[in-house]
């Protein structure tokens, strides 16, 4: 009995939204193929493309049915990522359409679960059959020839990433704002010339992200190519896993194949769910780039408890890292993997939460909610006074926010909406060098704190409102944090991704004096940089710091907010209970077989 046919009969006796969520009624969406602007399109092109499906919708391909024109298309379908911390249903498939006529311009495409006629079904062709090669300045790398579009409510509704808001149908200021930082400068990173420090932070997860809002093909395609260059680097020469390095690092340029934080499998699911391509890894290479990226340069420390004044720390590892293991259970369902980044968030709650002997003695209380350490050990800057060596990183602390709400996404874990309550609060407070005083939104205003000299790199009102701190803290000294403000460039450009976790902060808090001050920041942030006066445009200037694209869009904060601002429910899943063992396990190789079966968690 086909699971179509049985959603047929619940629906006709009134059943089906006791069982089934109401957002996933039934599949039904369009895709519109689009041939590149280098390439001339053919009569007879190899079409291939992947399609997100939100959870429970879809448990096989055969009910995927194709249609052009109302004329049902004989295909080639498989599954691909899979809901499998659920009910294993099917979370994206894998479309490929041959002999398409795309002479006569762009061509919809109609994808439903009605089921379809497979003894018409077609054998795969290589991917690449239907590639054509970009220039030098991509380092020629192949591509899709031909384009598949995406309805961007329906995307929105697949829970591909984290919920968020679509953009308007027209481009909104932010959008405006993108797409300009993409022409000025960020699309044309030339791959040939490129630094390796270019791309940290994942530009291709960057690049799908404005995508998933917009629509825009040219940010689908350079989130191709640039998945495309980093996974050519990603090691896979049969060394396990180590400490110095193995196979799961990314090997571009000087970057250290110890280096944990450029290992990034998220654009792999992404470009996987979306492309329907996996051609340059497997299962076994996310696994092991989860597995590096933990014992990289002290990692693996930051899933232990943390316990000595001084332990090495930064939210960008700690939070980078993290994703990478989200990421591969994702792909994955390895149960290690898993129990690894459940570890890091048991980890983090201690360092947030629990008040140590130190804090006692140093007067460090109460706990500000940041994940406050030695700054010292965090950015080599000896410290005179042990009390303003205690600090965070107001920016690097977006890492780990966009870490814990993709963890939290997967595994609904209870002890996460407090840890993203209290880390935006602590960086609304402690972060910024401003004091919300009173008002509401863009009303709001600040007063700037006693000590605080710094300054922005955009110009225009309520700057002081959105000056963000190279470190916060609610211990060290205003003149300590100040000196080192001053001293280490401009961090204003760094507000945009940090929109998250003050976002993420406003959903999980209840009270309201504490949702107005955090709004307030937010819609500052937004009127200083998306408004379109020519006298702080800043979305030109940065051509010398290709990564900002990749820090400041990454985690979708601008748009995650538009969502939270609706206030909406996220979907049912089943929170994850697990016994963890007191130590990590530190494994340096992952068994192929170590996964969750089909809806286990």
């Amino acid at each position: 009995m086909s699971n179509q046919f049985v959603k047929q009969v619940l629906l006709s006796l009134g059943l089906l939204t006791c069982i089934f969520s109401p957002s996933v009624m039934a599949l039904n969406t369009t895709v519109t193929l689009t041939a590149d602007s280098d390439v001339t399109p053919n009569s007879s092109e190899l079409v291939t493309f992947g399609l997100p499906i939100a959870q429970s919708e879809v448990t096989s391909t055969d009910e995927i049915q194709v249609l052009i024109n109302n004329v049902e298309q004989p295909i080639y379908v498989e599954a691909g990522l899979r809901w499998h911390w659920i009910d294993n249903s099917i979370r994206s498939v894998t479309i490929q359409l041959q002999n398409v006529n795309m002479t006569q311009g762009n061509v919809t495409v109609t994808i439903t679960d009605n089921g379809r006629n497979t003894a018409a079904d077609l054998s795969e062709l290589p991917h690449s059959n239907g590639w054509a090669n970009a220039g030098a300045d991509k380092a020629n790398l192949p591509f899709p020839r031909i384009f598949a579009l995406h309805d961007m409510n329906y995307l929105q509704s697949t829970g591909i990433v984290p919920p968020y808001k679509t953009g308007s149908a027209s481009p909104d200021n932010f959008e405006q704002f993108q797409s300009k930082q993409f022409d000025n400068w960020a699309g044309g990173l030339d791959y040939s010339t490129s630094s390796f420090r270019n791309w940290l932070f994942d530009r291709s997860s960057a690049m799908v992200k404005a995508y998933l809002s917009t629509g825009e093909v040219k940010f689908l395609k350079e989130a191709f190519l640039a998945k495309q260059f980093y996974f050519n680097y990603v090691r896979n020469d049969g060394t396990a896993p180590s400490k110095p390095g193995g196979d799961g690092c990314w090997t571009y340029g000087s970057t250290a194949c110890a280096d944990g934080k450029y290992i990034a499998p998220q654009q792999a699911k992404l470009i996987w769910g979306l492309f329907g391509d996996d051609s340059q890894w497997d299962t076994s290479m996310i696994n092991e780039m989860a597995i590096q990226a933990d014992l990289g340069w002290n990692q693996h420390h930051t899933r232990d408890a943390y316990d000595a004044v001084n332990e090495g720390f930064t939210e960008r590892a700690v939070g980078l890292v993290g994703l990478a293991e989200v990421t591969a259970y994702e792909v994955t369902a390895n149960i290690s993997v898993r129990d690894h980044f459940l570890e890091r968030i048991a980890s983090l709650q201690d360092m947030q939460q629990t008040v140590k002997p130190w804090d006692t003695e140093n007067g460090w209380t109460p706990k500000s909610g940041a994940f406050t350490h030695s700054w010292q050990g965090h950015d080599s800057v000896p410290a005179t006074d042990a009390t303003d060596d205690r600090r965070f990183s107001p920016w690097m602390s977006e890492n780990i926010a966009d870490f814990l709400w993709q963890a939290y996404f997967v595994t609904r874990d209870s002890r996460i909406p407090e840890m993203l309550r209290l880390l935006g609060n602590a960086i609304d407070l402690h972060g910024y060098a401003s004091s919300y005083q009173s008002g509401s939104g863009v009303s709001a205003t600040y007063v700037r704190k006693s000590g605080i000299s710094g300054y922005n790199q955009c110009g225009g009102p309520d700057s002081t409102a959105i000056e963000i701190m190279y470190s916060g803290s609610a211990y060290a000294s205003n003149a300590a944090l100040n000196s080192t403000h001053l001293s280490n460039g401009f961090t204003d450009t760094h507000n945009i991704e940090v929109v998250l976790p003050l976002a993420l902060a406003y959903y999980f808090e209840s009270d309201s004096a504490a949702k107005i001050r955090l709004h307030a920041r937010i819609e500052k942030i937004k009127q200083h940089w998306f408004d379109d006066n020519p006298q702080r445009d800043c979305s030109t200037g940065y051509g010398g710091v290709p990564r900002l694209w990749n820090w400041q869009h990454r985690s979708n904060s601008i748009r995650t907010w538009q969502w939270v601002l609706e206030d909406t429910e996220l979907p049912e899943v089943p929170e994850v209970v697990i016994s963890l063992p007191s130590r990590p396990t530190n494994l340096t190789a992952v068994k192929k077989g170590d996964v969750a079966p089909g809806g286990g968690t």
